[in-house]
């Protein structure tokens, strides 16, 4: 089973490397193959990274519901398809969310972003959420 903990000022590594393969991909897309095959192919290019780092994304992190507290994974067509938020905590610190609807108590709220960890980096300090 899975195992989610908040996110944290220090995991700005993973956003950066899976945008380096994305910002490559376009590299590649506008440099190479728009000279050669034309204006679509590169534009189907730049949309296939696109779905490449939203699916990096959704297999490294989940939500957890506002109402029943549960986490959860959602698949890479609706992680690409709804609209991400920001909101802000009581303490000052801000958090990212989806409206998504939650598959454990089947009510739509403000979803809150998670990472996903391995058993062996959950058992570390910090709050694990279930």
């Amino acid at each position: 089973m899975a195992r989610y903990v908040d996110r944290t000022r220090h995991d700005w590594v993973g956003t950066v490397w899976k945008l380096g393969v994305f910002l490559g991909v376009i590299l590649v897309a506008v440099l190479v193959v728009y000279p050669w095959k034309g204006f679509w192919p590169m534009l189907l290019l730049v949309l296939a990274g696109l779905w490449m780092y939203m699916s990096l994304v959704s297999r490294s992190s989940g939500y957890v519901c506002a109402e029943c507290g549960k986490a959860f994974q959602v698949p890479t067509t609706v992680n690409f398809f709804t609209q991400s938020a920001v909101g802000k905590n009581p303490d000052g610190t801000y958090y990212s969310y989806k409206n998504l609807t939650c598959p454990n108590c089947g009510k739509r709220s403000r979803a809150r972003f998670v990472k996903r960890v391995g058993a062996r980096q959950a058992r570390g300090g910090g709050r694990l959420l279930r």
